[in-house]
């Protein structure tokens, strides 16, 4: 058994209504306990909606890997590279970067990598229980095609994939396909993706559609959802937590901070200062000819393309600036470039949805889940990186388990608040 839970003779306040804030707030209402919601702005902001909606635990590892260094380094000097880092937005971005450096070792990744493999191990399950009460019934099960720009590329990452097979978080690879067979499987796919294969079983889903079922089915079960409620202050004493905004004041039994990329500031009044950055993600919509019947997954162009109903969504690019939501208009035309020779039939000047979003970004590439040092009544579920939509639900289910002293049957040591890999 866990620890013993805190009371619910109070809500439980979660702070932030975000993937990770409604996905533990659902599990703590199936629970039975009360729950009450605080978002800074709407249902779903930050990088919430806007995402590339993959849900692939074979893409759950540490950014923070061995030869990173160089990759970012080299990604970050090259006009229209997939990295954008710009040092000059603050010193907070300069030890983010230095700690990011020292973390890039062998040991480091294979601790973070095992840390986070427990968590995605139980992704699938969680989104077929989730599908089974009506949330997200809309995902699509048919599997990612790679499409690289050479044989060599598409056999390394191939090769790649063999330990995410061996630890249950893929299913094997097909065979390597050349360039007319992978315009056969997708018409759509384009002259730049000279090889390819096809990854079976990996999903995708609206991750907009997702949030506002999960918003949904949060209103049936009488959790109220506040927006435009900005907690400003959190308070605990012996008898609960107290939050504080515009909106008054909330007392409750506990309290979660699960405000994406912005939990950093409630993060440091509470006295935990951290290194969580903001890297923003982009996205837009076109109309292609044709729709692909698979994700796209472009691993050259660190693009990925998804079929969202009548659109297709074409996410990328990683822009570290110290901002939160500024829209840097010159990162889109670096996608669409990045992107064109691999998808033909389309008018890459008529776009849609243009979008960008903070990631919350953690220097060891992995979140922080659990309580606040020194603290029993706050807990945090922030520092997703790039992976929220894929955690989501296995991190609501954890702080669900955590809050109410149950064993969540998982290792979360490597992911506790106060490790020294995140803190400034």
């Amino acid at each position: 058994m866990g620890e013993p839970g805190v009371s619910t003779d109070r809500p439980v306040i979660v702070v932030g209504a975000g993937l990770v804030g409604l996905c533990t707030a659902y599990y703590l209402r199936q629970r039975g306990a009360e729950v009450l919601v605080l978002e800074r702005e709407r249902v779903g902001s930050g990088a919430s909606r806007g995402n590339a909606g993959e849900v692939c635990p074979s893409g759950v590892e540490p950014l923070a890997a061995p030869g990173m260094v160089r990759e970012s380094i080299r990604s970050g000097l090259r006009p229209g590279g997939a990295l954008s880092f710009r040092p000059l937005g603050g010193a907070a971005l300069v030890r983010f970067a230095a700690r990011f450096a020292s973390l890039a070792n062998a040991r480091d990744y294979e601790r973070g990598f095992t840390a986070l493999a427990g968590l995605a191990r139980r992704t699938y399950d969680l989104y077929d229980g989730l599908a089974a009460d009506g949330i997200g019934t809309h995902i699509r099960r048919d599997g990612y095609l790679y499409c690289c720009s050479s044989p060599v590329s598409a056999r390394d990452h191939r090769a790649s994939l063999d330990r995410f097979v061996r630890e249950g978080l893929a299913q094997a690879p097909g065979p390597l396909l050349g360039a007319e067979e992978l315009r056969q499987m997708e018409p759509a796919v384009g002259d730049g993706a000279r090889a390819g294969f096809l990854l079976p079983r990996e999903r995708w889903i609206d991750p907009s559609r997702f949030v506002d079922d999960l918003a949904a089915a949060l209103a049936r079960m009488g959790v109220p959802v506040l927006e435009r409620a900005e907690v400003t202050g959190l308070r605990e004493d012996a008898d609960g937590v107290l939050a504080t905004g515009a909106f008054g004041h909330e007392a409750g039994s506990a309290a979660v901070i699960a405000g994406g990329a912005r939990s950093r500031e409630l993060l440091a009044a509470l006295g935990l200062r951290t290194l969580l950055q903001p890297g923003k993600g982009y996205s837009f919509s076109v109309s292609p000819e044709v729709m692909p019947s698979h994700c796209l997954y472009l691993p050259d162009a660190h693009v990925g393309v998804t079929p969202m109903g009548g659109r297709l969504r074409v996410a990328g690019t990683m822009q570290m600036d110290g901002t939160y939501d500024r829209f840097d208009r010159r990162r889109i035309p670096a996608v669409v470039a990045a992107v064109t020779p691999y998808v033909r039939g389309v008018d890459w000047e008529v776009r849609t949805d243009e979008w960008v979003g903070p990631r919350p970004m953690t220097p060891d590439g992995l979140p922080m889940l659990g309580v606040l040092p020194g603290r029993t009544r706050m807990f945090v579920a922030a520092g997703h990186n790039m992976i929220g939509l894929t955690l989501a639900p296995t991190t609501g289910k954890a702080m669900a388990d955590l809050i109410l002293g149950d064993d969540p049957g998982l290792d979360l040591s490597a992911m506790a608040p106060g490790r020294a890999a995140v803190r400034a």
